[in-house]
């Protein structure tokens, strides 16, 4: 498998609590929208760099 299921449930789990964050008065000095930006764009990376791992293995077992 790809991914494993925890990984992106902790992954969603961390946006959706910052998302939730920004509608919080207390918390309107942060930028949480930005930070939100770089968890998604993080958690993509990863998971193109895991889609690359596996095709790499793939293709050299395939030697």
């Amino acid at each position: 498998m790809l991914f494993r299921v925890s990984e992106v449930a902790a992954a969603i789990a961390l946006v959706l609590m910052l998302l939730a964050a920004k509608h919080v008065p207390a918390l309107s000095f942060l930028p949480l929208s930005q930070m939100t930006g770089v968890v998604c764009f993080s958690f993509a990376i990863f998971l193109s760099l895991r889609i690359y791992k596996a095709e790499l293995q793939r293709l050299r077992a395939g030697d």
